[in-house]
């Protein structure tokens, strides 16, 4: 595995170049998605194995990825992306449960409860998609009254190695 940590890759989206994340709960899991990766560009979803990341499972989210909303008409009015997706947060980890106070999963992102963080949050995984490479940041963000202090990566996971169906995140926090 020390082969693939050097070797792994993912786009610091502050300067736009390729390096590893500096939390080392994040280098492992780009390294494990690396492995898992094989032969080909994204690993998929069944390629994962949620007990090989058991040393950061709470702090893991997958997130579809849907070219059209596939939610029923009717209800509040429901805000695409910019590229026209629609995220749905399939699983999140207690650790923003946590934090926020909000259970997300099973949401969309356009029903989160803070418009700015919905920005955010879509910005990000379009910027992933577009470039069709793991991306990561730092964030230093006030969440519920709270300072938090972070590093963010993103994964991307395809069924059929061309369409970015899923995305894990990765959540890295510099004050734990």
């Amino acid at each position: 595995m020390d082969d693939i940590v050097r070797s792994a890759r993912a786009i610091d989206a502050a300067t736009g170049l390729p390096r590893l994340p500096d939390h080392g709960d994040l280098q492992r899991l780009l390294a494990h998605w690396a492995d898992r990766c094989g032969n080909r560009q994204f690993p998929r979803r069944a390629d994962i194995d949620p007990v090989d990341l058991a040393f950061m499972l709470n702090r893991i989210a997958l997130t579809e990825v849907h070219d059209s909303d596939p939610r029923p008409p009717g209800g509040e009015p429901r805000q695409a992306s910019p590229s026209g997706r629609f995220y749905r947060f399939r699983l999140v980890g207690s650790w923003w449960r946590d934090i926020t106070g909000h259970e997300l999963t099973g949401f969309w992102a356009d029903e989160l409860p803070n418009p700015r963080m919905t920005d955010i949050t879509v910005s990000f995984y379009e910027m992933m998609i577009a470039a069709r490479r793991p991306h990561f940041t730092s964030r230093d963000a006030w969440i519920e009254e709270r300072r938090l202090n972070y590093q963010i990566l993103l994964l991307p996971l395809s069924e059929d190695d061309r369409r970015i169906s899923m995305i894990m995140t990765g959540i890295g926090p510099r004050d734990s």
